[in-house]
């Protein structure tokens, strides 16, 4: 399949043409936008912009950035979802991005794109209403996997089991959750959270029919059963002011410990999401948006987390921290860590919305 995929690179490249060029964000941007991609555990940054095409080079650098995803099977193979600019996705580990045909993923808002566990040409893109899939790496998209109408509600969230990828679940703007058992044939709400975004769904490494549900303000949403009956988690956040305000989730590769960018700073649970406690950070609680946090999934000692200007790096589980300075004056909103070297990290950004 990564054969398949290159050849696609190639082919790509070609058609594109002059249609890789204009990206941007308001009038105001500078170009230091897009994504920024450390090969030394965050000591050093490179802004990964370059669109090639037919007619010229491209750049990415004035985007903003909404979400960054990796394809399980190929750590070469990263997604990018941007505010106004849809989505474009890199088989060359950001060392040049590409457009997919599909006329409706070129602009918009694109939240989330996840790729298929099992099948790396399989791959889901959120974009307003609808959920496009794509089983042929982007040659042809279907629009219609979902499509949401009530009015005023989006979808946000999408993940892929990884024991059997036909189960498919979306978060969406209203607190609501769907899942799929086809592939996105058919859905079913198994989860009415409120009326706030699902801001995180996780499927547990570990068992799959462990699913936790982030939200912007209700805490989280817990299943150990494949979404037949839900626990809410919130009391367990009382202590900590805003804890329930989740931006992000990760967990590593056991299933075992996640973490959560919170309203309050950082949290951290051993048990899937049951339980929870604050990590120690060089800021005080509630004093810096963290919307981009991750850690090697294999050693969850090593943790990473952007705010404002700064990137920290804490390789002892979070009792200490050291820091860099990113090279850009917009917020960072993801970051993803490479599980094959955890010394490889992206962080994606965006400029404050007014």
């Amino acid at each position: 399949m990564r054969t398949s995929k290159l050849a696609l690179l190639a082919c790509t490249i070609v058609l594109l043409g002059a249609g890789c060029f204009g990206f941007g964000g308001s009038s105001t941007n500078t170009a230091d936008g897009g994504v920024y991609k450390s090969v030394n555990g965050g000591q050093d940054w490179a802004q990964v912009a370059a669109v090639p095409s037919s007619k010229g080079v491209g750049t990415i650098a004035a985007t903003n950035v909404l979400s960054l995803s990796m394809d399980p099977q190929d750590n070469q193979a990263i997604y990018l979802g941007t505010r106004e600019n849809g989505m474009l996705y890199s088989l060359t580990a950001t060392d040049a991005w590409l457009q997919p045909r599909t006329d409706g993923l070129k602009d918009g808002s694109i939240p989330a794109v996840t790729v298929d566990p099992q099948d790396v040409c399989t791959v889901y893109v959120a974009r307003g209403a609808r959920v496009y899939k794509t089983d042929n790496c982007f040659r042809s998209a279907d629009s219609e996997i979902y499509v949401e109408t009530r009015a005023d509600v989006l979808v946000l969230k999408i993940a892929v089991d990884w024991f059997n990828s036909q189960v498919v679940w979306i978060g969406l703007s209203n607190g609501d959750v769907l899942k799929s058992e086809n592939g996105g044939g058919t859905w079913r709400t198994v989860l009415t959270s409120g009326r706030k975004d699902v801001t995180g769904i996780i499927v547990s490494n570990a068992d799959s029919r462990v699913v936790l549900v982030a939200t912007e303000s209700d805490g989280f949403y817990k299943t150990t059963d494949g979404g037949v009956t839900w626990t809410q988690v919130e009391k367990e956040l009382k202590d900590w002011k805003n804890a329930t305000r989740v931006h992000a989730l990760v967990q590593d590769a056991t299933g075992t410990t996640v973490l959560s960018a919170s309203g309050y700073g950082i949290m951290k649970s051993v048990d899937f999401g049951t339980t929870w406690a604050p990590l120690s950070l060089l800021t005080a609680p509630g004093q810096v948006t963290i919307n981009a946090v991750g850690m090697d999934p294999n050693n969850a000692s090593l943790i990473y987390y952007a705010a404002g200007g700064t990137f920290y790096i804490s390789t002892d589980g979070g009792s200490n921290w050291d820091t860099q300075r990113l090279p850009t004056t917009r917020q960072p909103q993801v970051l993803l860590v490479d599980p094959k070297d955890p010394n490889v990290v992206y962080v994606g950004v965006a400029s404050v919305e007014k």
